[in-house]
Formats: C-alpha cells, sequence, structure tokens
C-alpha cells in the first residue's frame, strides 16, 4: 500500500523538521527516521493505530519519543497522511 502526504501535512512535517533542525539537528533527524519508520509500517498494517473517535475515518499515530502525532486516513488502495501536529496542539480539524 503507498503512503502519500496530502493538504497541508506535508509542509506541516517540513515546518517541523525545519525548526528543529535550527535548535537541535541530532534531534531533527532522529524525528525524520521515527517519520520513516512509521511510514514503512504503514505501508504494511495501514489499520493497526488507533482511530480519532471524534472523526470517523481517521487514526493517528504518535510519535515517540517525539511529542508529534501524524493522522492519516486509509482508503482501498493508499494510506493518506492529512496532518501532522504536536501532541499539545489542538488537533488539527479544520484542515481536514
Amino acid at each position: 500500500m503507498k503512503v502519500r502526504f496530502v493538504g497541508p501535512a506535508y509542509s506541516q512535517l517540513g515546518d517541523i523538521l525545519s525548526d528543529l533542525a535550527s535548535k537541535n539537528p541530532k534531534a531533527a533527524d532522529g524525528l525524520a527516521t521515527r517519520v520513516d519508520e512509521i511510514v514503512r509500517r504503514l505501508t504494511k498494517y495501514p489499520l493497526a493505530f488507533q482511530s480519532v473517535e471524534a472523526r470517523p475515518g481517521i487514526r493517528r499515530v504518535p510519535l515517540t519519543p517525539y511529542p508529534y502525532i501524524v493522522f492519516y486516513r486509509v482508503s482501498k488502495d493508499k494510506v493518506e497522511v492529512v496532518a501532522v501536529a504536536h501532541g499539545a496542539r489542538k488537533e488539527p480539524w479544520e484542515d481536514l
């Protein structure tokens, strides 16, 4: 199954990585590696992560140990990452 970043998700991730890299390049590399791990996992097990009760069809996966969450939806033949946000931030429903 293919994983795509759609809507604001790609730029959100880029902004997070850019900001983190300016403060702590090693942490930014670690976060990028963690995102790659999650994307690989989503290709194999797209329904493995928690559904978001308030948003039918949306699932979430924390980027532990980093404080970010990936929000995604699964269709018949693809996974679409729709948002990447800090876990302490209000969930990004207005962007979906």
